[in-house]
């Protein structure tokens, strides 16, 4: 491979962000107008077979049948996305000349594992499936994205930085499980969240866009000649793109049909590939040199909405003895819908949240890490804190109110006790 240095300084120059971003724009192109147009048509075929969301007047907001498979729109359009990419060069071909593939080469493990977290959602959202078969397919697809060594390089990254040399078998092993674990919490994640018409949509939007941010900051840096020079491989710095705008534009295809008042949901379907492709971004961050543990963190922050969301629910749930799993109406949708929000502002003000967020992670990259975190920090604890309190209130009314609509207790008679007098006295015990 020969490094022109004094080519590649001009391009940087000229206009770096053009230069990185403008080749993949056919994917977000492709991908916006197949959800934007198949979207429509999953509505007919749900409706037509009878997939539809029917409202408990409980935990869901709408009042009539709502259809299903938004989420197979959704995967479609991204999957057009990543087709039309095998067709387009790299922004950083010219510097491999030496090799005949040019184009972009998506991880076809990574999109397996896509498929099999899509039809798994999709199984339970026409004939409904058990928690665990639905687990399973979760561990299924995160085994098959496994085989990459995206958590591997994220262990690597954490011992490096704490100066730890540790066997191979022991950074494979523990990057697997923590490959796992990020999925399955990203996928249930974005499940808990998808609760108001617009909101998993818009939320997985806002952070695809800090990760698309993220990933071109990133292919601009590897453009300078100091990483020239170090001789990294920046293979991955296209995927990266091509994943997020193509993610990018079928949610944004299928936003429309979904928002206030919405004609479709994405169903499980939906809300477990968009946690999967979360926590995929998220992790191949990390192979990033230099900076991949900074990535990472700072790609957490982004989605820091959906996960503040399930540590509350993880922590209101073990609080009442509860399984973990179990479904309640005191996510912080529920909550301000309780506290008078409409469904149009409830949805855009966690969209300002979730943009706080992503601003937040995103400048991690430009400023001091300390400063971030301690923003994070406080925002987050503020936001953990009022959500337990508000939730709590809510409960507290709710016991209240069941309390004074509760029959009152029937009196109980006590056997008479003579008096000092020698009379028997009677004495009633009201039960308060």
């Amino acid at each position: 491979m020969t490094l022109d240095i004094v080519q590649l300084a001009q391009a940087t120059v000229d206009d770096p962000v053009n230069r990185v971003l403008s080749p993949y724009m056919y994917v977000f192109f492709m991908a916006f107008i197949l959800a934007f147009a198949l979207t429509p048509t999953m509505r007919w075929l749900a409706v037509r077979g009878g997939i539809v969301d029917w409202p408990d007047l409980k935990r869901k907001s709408h009042i009539e049948p709502v259809a299903y498979l938004g989420g197979v729109a959704i995967f479609m359009g991204w999957a057009a996305g990543l087709f039309i990419s095998m067709f387009i060069e790299t922004h950083n071909s010219y510097l491999f000349s030496g090799y005949t593939d040019i184009h972009v080469r998506f991880p076809i493990k990574l999109f397996v594992g896509a498929a099999i977290i899509t039809i798994t959602g999709l199984c339970d959202d026409v004939y409904g499936i058990s928690p665990r078969v639905k687990l399973g397919g979760q561990i299924i697809a995160s085994a098959v994205l496994a085989s990459e060594p995206y958590g591997a390089h994220m262990v690597n990254q954490v011992l490096q930085a704490v100066s730890i040399q540790a066997p191979a078998w022991f950074v494979s092993s523990t990057g697997t499980i923590l490959l796992v674990f990020f999925v399955l919490g990203g996928c249930n994640s974005i499940n808990l969240i998808d609760g108001l018409d617009g909101l998993a949509a818009g939320i997985s939007a806002i952070a695809t866009a800090g990760f698309l941010f993220m990933s071109v900051f990133v292919a601009v840096l590897h453009l300078q000649p100091e990483f020239l020079e170090s001789g990294l491989a920046f293979v991955n710095d296209p995927v990266r793109l091509v994943l997020c705008l193509a993610l990018l534009g079928a949610l944004l295809g299928y936003l429309p049909y979904n928002f206030n008042p919405a004609t479709i949901f994405m169903g499980d379907a939906g809300s477990l590939l968009l946690g999967y492709l979360g926590s995929a971004m998220i992790l191949m961050f990390a192979d990033v040199k230099g900076m991949g543990a900074l990535l990472v963190m700072a790609a957490i922050i982004v989605f820091a909405v959906p996960i503040s969301d399930t540590l509350l629910a993880i922590v209101r749930r073990l609080m009442r003895g509860q399984p973990i799993f179990s479904p309640d109406s005191h996510h912080l949708h529920h909550m301000l819908i309780r506290s008078g929000f409409t469904v149009r502002k409830a949805v855009l003000t966690l969209y300002a949240m979730g943009i706080c967020f992503a601003f937040l992670g995103c400048s991690l990259v430009f400023l001091r890490w300390r400063y971030v975190i301690a923003v994070f920090i406080v925002l987050f604890g503020f936001i953990l804190v009022t959500a337990y309190k508000i939730s709590h209130r809510q409960m507290m009314r709710q016991k209240l109110a069941v309390a004074q609509h509760a029959p009152p207790a029937k009196a109980t008679p006590v056997p008479p006790k003579p008096s000092e007098d020698g009379s028997s006295a009677t004495r009633v015990h009201t039960g308060i």
